[in-house]
Parts: structure tokens; C-alpha cells; sequence
């Protein structure tokens, strides 16, 4: 090879190291794509211009595709957000940010949302709807007229429970007691009745993490052996009930992925999390699809879960809940006899007449069956959620 080859080949190493680099994704990008089946949910290749107007569109959407099917594309995402996370602590989501001490919060819950919006409006930062209150007292009323007494226990949530371990500029919005909640109890816009029926134990909650863990520090929803003794406090608080005529359920700790690892590839956040050993407890337990055979509902709603405990007291529990249900529904299954725990964030999913048949099936029995609505604060009091989830679920009044 001459010298003045090589000598051009060494002025133009560079560029003609990055054209090979590029090269190798690029050919694996045209060969998936002929090979591979087409997804749908991204963009699509377009077809060849046949006029000036698809002329001028064609780069734009020769660009979206290269950009969705780039060669090699998910672990270059994955080692991207891994760096991001190592080097700069940051999340590759608005919907998740690093806290202190170690602690994670789900900041927003959708990508198109303000950062910090959940936090913030959770804090009190939200105007509540003026239809939550009426929602409310009608909630109560319409189960009343139906000759059935539930109870509503609105979860706090990790900023509430835990905003010391907000970022510092954040923390002091959310230390004090007066969230949209308890501006909600202090407005006297509830009836009597439905006032009495609804339980917030923030404060409880606060002194319950000094020593149980209730919200494990990777965690969006709540899980821990803290959340024994949120089960004890509705108990007490709704139907006085006797606590300790059952044994205590065994527990066994494990290493768990967080529940919010799905929201970005590549960070592997893990907690220790605390549960009840069904087996250990002699409780038989179920969650998903499969544990409600006896309503076509209960394969469709997905998230939800029952046990049977033979030493608990003869009394069912009925909890219908978001998703925060499932996560304490088996604690309750050291009071409870059967424990039957359905989440609504599917209910759209269900006919009219799957409805029915759900609704007959869950409130059978209702001189044997205690009833509690679930709800997490931030689902509960912001954007007609709670109205959304239960209205569609209200039993029929009695005639």
C-alpha cells in the first residue's frame, strides 16, 4: 500500500472508525427489520414519497424510525440510564427522583405530568375537587340504603410519612399534618355518618416507621410488617374488634426488585421487604387472576388476592382497593377467617353484566362480612379518582 494511501487513511482514521461503529448497528437495524415482527407501538418505517408533500414528511418520520429501531438500541438505553443513575444519581423518568438517606420517591405518575407533581399535590399543594366531598357523603349513603356499613381508610403515602427524606428543599412542604385530607375532615363539608367511617393515620403512621418498616426505600406502595399494625389501627378504629384471637402470622424477609423498576431500564433497585409466610401461618393465600373462579370478573381485574386462615375468627373482610389493596390485604388475614381483596384500576374492563355478577358475589353474606374501601391519599383526593373507581361498585339500594 503507498504512503499517500496510508497517509490518507491516517488523516481520516477517525471518521472512518465512527462510520464503522455506526455501520454495525445500522446493518442490524435494516436486517431486524426485515426479520423481526412489526411493532406496532413504534414508528414505522414510511413508505416511498409519491408526491412533494410526502417528499417533505419523509425525513421527520425516516428519523422517528431510525430513533425506534436503531441497531442494539435497548442496551444502549439500558447502559445510558445506568450511567445516568451511577454517575449522577438521576432517573431517566420525571416520574421518579432520588431522595436522601437512600430513599426513592415516584414523583409523578405519568411522563407527561410537572415533576414533583405527585409530591407536591399529596403535600398540599393541590386544590381538592369540589366534588370530592359530595362524592364522598353519596358513597356512604348509597351503601347505607343498601343496609351495608363499609369503611374507608385513605393510606398516607411515602412524601407524607416519610418527607425527611424529601429532598431538603421539598421536605419542610410536607412535614406538617396539614395535608389535603385533613383539610378535607376539617371542612366539615362530610356528613356525620361518612366522617365517622373514614380513617387517615398519618400520625399513627409517623411513630409506626420508628421501629416496623412500612414503605421499603425503593418502594412506591407500601409493604413491610409496619403494616400489621395499620390493619390493628382500622380494626380498632372501625369495628373495635378483638385483636389477639389469633396467633400472630409468621413472616419471612426476601430481597425484592422495587415495584417501580419497570418505569426504566437498566437500574436495578432492590429493597429488603418484610411478608407474612402464608405457609408457615397454615394460611392458605392466592393473588392474581386465578383466585376468584367463581366470578369471570376476578380473572379480568387481575390485582387481586384472597386467603383463608382456619384460626382466625369466623368473619369475612371484603376489601375492594387500589392498588395499594393487595400489599396489606394478607395481613389481615390473622383477624379474619376469609379475606377477599379486589383492586377497581381495571374496572373499565368489565361488562355490565360481569359488573353485576362481581357486585352480587362480593357483597353475599353481609351479616358475616366487614367492608373497607382502600385508597392511597394521592389517589384518592386528586382528579375524581375515588369517584371513579367506586361509583361503578356501589350496591344496589334496598327496596
Amino acid at each position: 500500500m503507498s504512503n499517500s494511501v496510508l497517509t490518507l487513511l491516517g488523516r481520516h482514521a477517525m471518521k472512518l472508525a465512527v462510520v464503522a461503529v455506526l455501520a454495525i448497528p445500522a446493518i442490524v437495524s435494516v436486517h431486524d427489520a426485515r426479520t423481526k415482527p412489526n411493532d406496532p407501538n413504534l414508528a414505522q418505517l414510511p413508505a416511498r414519497p409519491v408526491s412533494w408533500w410526502e417528499l417533505g414528511e419523509a425525513p421527520a418520520k425516516v428519523t422517528a424510525w431510525i430513533n425506534d429501531h436503531f441497531g442494539y438500541r435497548n442496551d444502549l438505553v439500558k447502559l445510558n440510564n445506568r450511567m445516568r443513575f451511577t454517575v449522577f444519581h438521576e432517573f431517566p423518568s420525571v416520574q421518579m427522583s432520588s431522595g436522601r438517606h437512600g430513599r426513592y420517591f415516584l414523583t409523578a405518575h405519568g411522563t407527561d405530568e410537572p415533576p414533583y407533581q405527585a409530591v407536591i399535590a399529596t403535600c398540599g399543594g393541590a386544590v381538592l375537587s369540589p366534588k370530592i366531598a359530595p362524592y364522598i357523603n353519596q358513597l356512604f349513603d348509597t351503601y347505607h340504603a343498601a343496609g351495608l356499613a363499609p369503611k374507608l381508610l385513605i393510606a398516607p403515602s411515602a412524601p407524607v410519612v416519610h418527607p425527611e427524606d424529601l429532598p431538603a428543599w421539598l421536605a419542610p412542604r410536607c412535614m406538617g399534618l396539614d395535608t389535603p385530607v385533613k383539610t378535607l375532615f376539617a371542612s366539615n363539608a362530610l356528613n356525620p355518618a361518612a366522617a365517622a367511617s373514614i380513617l387517615f393515620p398519618l400520625e399513627q403512621m409517623r411513630e409506626i416507621k420508628k421501629s416496623a418498616t412500612l414503605f421499603p426505600k425503593t418502594w412506591f406502595h407500601w409493604t413491610g410488617e409496619g403494616l400489621d399494625q395499620v390493619a390493628r389501627l382500622s380494626l380498632t378504629a372501625f369495628w373495635q374488634r378483638p385483636l389477639d384471637q389469633a396467633p400472630a402470622l409468621q413472616v419471612k424477609k426476601h430481597m425484592q426488585y422495587s415495584d417501580v423498576s419497570h418505569l426504566f431500564d437498566g437500574v436495578g433497585l432492590q429493597s429488603e421487604t418484610t411478608e407474612p409466610d402464608l405457609e408457615a401461618s397454615q394460611v392458605t393465600g392466592c393473588f392474581g387472576e386465578k383466585c376468584f373462579p367463581e366470578v369471570e370478573a376476578g380473572k379480568l381485574l387481575r390485582d387481586v388476592s384472597r386467603f383463608g386462615n382456619p384460626k382466625a375468627p369466623a368473619r369475612r373482610l371484603l376489601i375492594i382497593s387500589d392498588s395499594f389493596g393487595s400489599k396489606i390485604s394478607p395481613w389481615y388475614s390473622r383477624y379474619y377467617r376469609e379475606v377477599e381483596q379486589f383492586a377497581t384500576n381495571n374496572i373499565d374492563l368489565l361488562s355490565p353484566a360481569q359488573l353485576g355478577a362481581l357486585k352480587t358475589y362480593m357483597y353475599r353474606n353481609p351479616g358475616d362480612t366487614d367492608i373497607l374501601l382502600l385508597y392511597h391519599d394521592g389517589g384518592a383526593m386528586y382528579n375524581d379518582v375515588l369517584r371513579y373507581a367506586t361509583e361503578r361498585m356501589l350496591p344496589v339500594p334496598a327496596k
